[in-house]
């Protein structure tokens, strides 16, 4: 039972610890404001698009590339 006991003070003070850094307005935590999610956002997906492309390009000329040196396979 004591390890039951000892589990839950020690998450109880951690998650007290947590509330403490993380509360809106006292908190140690600097939380972006609507507007730079917005634009953090934009920037992720316009690069992922843009990597994403970028990486199948590149599929498709390695993939012509080896067909040319291989012959067209087995087959």
């Amino acid at each position: 039972m004591s390890k039951i006991a000892n589990w839950w003070n020690e998450t109880s003070r951690f998650l007290r610890e947590v509330w403490i850094e993380v509360r809106p307005k006292n908190g140690r935590v600097s939380w972006p404001t609507y507007e730079n999610v917005k634009v953090s956002t934009k920037v992720v997906v316009i690069s992922s698009i843009g990597l994403g492309l970028f990486i199948g390009l590149l599929d498709i000329l390695f993939g012509k590339v080896l067909t040319a040196i291989v012959g067209g396979g087995i087959g």
